[in-house]
């Protein structure tokens, strides 16, 4: 595989996403596969961010570590950026603005980004698309695949702010002393540059999904910012006053029939929680997405973290069933995206999607999605089964009772957060001691529980995946650490270490028996962005099985292929 790792950096407010994203899909639309990935702070101007734009002629999927080409808009991005560089790595700078003598192994290009901007367009914003114009050059990638690019992203604003982007990007591709030092080489596939964040709500949107509500909260705001930029379509999205509010109105949503989701971070899903158990009493068939950040409290609140997963398990107060599921890859977002509501409404309860900084906020060049998703609303009561009174919460065998769409006559029911009969009518603590309504107690708890098994039974999803099972070594992850993971294994392998990897996205429930039989007596790594290692404890806590070895991280940045292919290698004595 032959991949180019692009970082530009500088200050926030100098276009460094703009640049970046242009780059990508110039290059996703030339038949290259695609990974980018930015680093920010959670101020609005100022500071120091970087976007790191990987570029390949086959599957990636992490932005990697060190970059080959840096474009530095500041002397900030100069010393920031020295340890992210590989020694021999084209920097592109403005030499007004920056000094790259302490690069000294670098091939360095000084550009005048600014005066050219200026005379090219009037614009000093503009000297990152001169920068721009430089990269495609070195890349030996067509400027002229940037101006629809260019069209695409700034047609609203007008034919001048693309004529003007088109000069400056012109006069960087032709400036002099700069000459193509790669040559990648597409498979003719167009494909489409998206976000894990992007990627979910269209999965939604596709499964029918018209209501979501929110309250902006980092990684998972984009969500918000996708349903809401597309209201013409008939979606229904609200953006909240606090989390509290955006599950209550989940609920009532779904209560009401439609297929209805909210999203946020950690810090709002804590306070969720009590409305997550209502829609768990309620048997309501709501979807919640989590992205997790780094905490506790705001903590690093545009950084990379995986330690929520046994909080979003556990999260509440008493039992009830719910579904728990990890994407690891973007097109995994929009199948799972999909998936949550039909496993929603089958039984009945609460499914939360659980992305990760990384995953949702980093870039992947995509195929077209088919949009053609299967929709499946479970049981659904007709009035043949009311008998003139509707049994909302019917025992049943698998635990599952027929439930009715609002406004079906014959089909009304009581909805409570109290504990009920079959009716729905409150059993609650004033009956306590009362024989009849402590059976009821337990044969409707009993029930509500019986869904996971249901879902155990029915559903082949509920165990890992298994590379490679006959590898003597293995890597287990979950979620977004697939991506780097995997080619840590190809890293390895070409070594002749012979490692597989097990992942994990659909996490609770686990088939225990099958997970067990999968893991045992194998040689195991986890790898997970937390201290505690919570996906070993929750493997152990299910199948028994203990992982020694771990490799975790805990900063705040995402997991590098080559870190984990470093830490592996030294554990298994190389």
């Amino acid at each position: 595989m032959t991949s180019v790792a692009i970082r530009i950096a500088g200050a926030n407010g100098d276009g460094i996403e703009s640049a970046g994203a242009l780059l990508a899909k110039v290059a996703a639309r030339n038949g290259l596969h695609v990974f980018a990935y930015r680093g920010y702070q959670s101020i609005i101007r100022g500071g120091h961010v970087w976007y790191q734009v990987r570029i390949a002629d086959s599957e990636i999927g992490s932005f990697g570590e060190l970059a080959d080409i840096l474009v530095a808009l500041n002397q900030d991005a100069i010393e920031n950026q020295k340890t992210h560089i590989k020694s021999n790595a084209i920097v592109i700078f403005d030499p007004s603005k920056a000094n790259a003598d302490s690069l000294q192994s670098a091939r360095k290009i000084p550009i005048p980004l600014l005066e050219i901007a200026v005379s090219q367009s009037g614009d000093p914003v503009m000297r990152n698309t001169v920068a721009l114009g430089a990269v495609l050059k070195i890349l030996g990638l067509p400027l002229s695949e940037l101006e629809d690019v260019l069209r695409r992203t700034f047609g609203k604003k007008g034919e001048e702010v693309i004529a003007n982007n088109l000069k400056a990007a012109s006069a960087g591709y032709n400036f002099q002393g700069i000459d193509a030092a790669y040559s990648l080489h597409g498979d003719g596939k167009q494909r489409y540059l998206l976000d894990g964040n992007t990627a979910t709500a269209i999965g939604a949107y596709a499964a029918d999904c018209r209501a979501y509500f929110a309250y902006p909260m980092t990684p998972a705001s984009s969500i918000l910012h996708w349903f809401a930029a597309h209201e013409d379509k008939g979606v229904l999205f609200k953006q909240t006053e606090d989390e509290i509010a955006a599950i209550n109105m989940t609920v009532g949503a779904a209560s009401a029939g439609v297929r209805a989701m909210c999203g946020t971070s950690g810090g709002g899903f804590s306070l969720m929680v009590e409305g997550l158990g209502m829609a768990g009493m309620l048997e309501v068939p709501i979807v919640v997405v989590e992205s997790q950040r780094s905490g506790p409290s705001t903590g690093l609140p545009t950084k990379h973290s995986q330690a929520d997963m046994l909080f979003v398990m556990h999260a509440s107060q008493g039992e009830f069933p719910r579904i728990v599921v990890a994407p690891r890859t973007q097109e995994e977002c929009f199948k799972i995206g999909a998936e949550a509501f039909n496993l929603a409404d089958r039984y009945q309860c609460p499914v939360i999607i659980l992305l990760d900084q990384f995953i949702s906020e980093s870039y992947k060049g995509v195929e077209a999605f088919d949009v053609n998703v299967e929709i499946d609303r479970g049981k659904i009561a007709d009035t043949s089964t009311s008998n003139g009174r509707f049994k909302r919460y019917a025992l049943t065998e698998d635990g599952i009772s027929p439930r009715s769409i609002p406004g079906t006559p014959g089909l009304e029911f009581v909805a409570a957060s109290d504990e009920h009969d079959e009716y729905g009518d409150l059993v609650s603590d004033m009956f306590a001691g009362i024989d009849p309504y402590v059976e009821i107690r337990d044969k409707m708890y009993e029930k509500r529980m019986k869904k996971l098994d249901t879902a155990l039974k029915s559903e082949p999803i509920f165990l890992p995946e298994l590379s490679n099972p006959t590898a003597k070594h293995f890597l287990v992850v979950y979620g977004s650490t697939y991506g780097p993971a995997s080619e840590a294994v190809e890293m390895l392998n070409k070594e002749g270490l012979d490692f597989g990897l097990i992942s994990f996205s659909y996490l609770l429930p686990l088939d225990a028996e099958k997970t067990r039989e999968m893991l045992a007596g194998k040689d195991l790594i986890d790898v997970e962005a937390n201290y505690n290692a919570q996906l070993a404890q929750w493997v152990r806590l299910q199948t028994g099985v203990e992982i020694v070895k771990k490799i975790r991280k805990w900063n705040g940045e995402p997991f590098t292929a080559e870190e984990i292919y470093r830490q592996a290698k030294s554990m298994v004595g190389v």
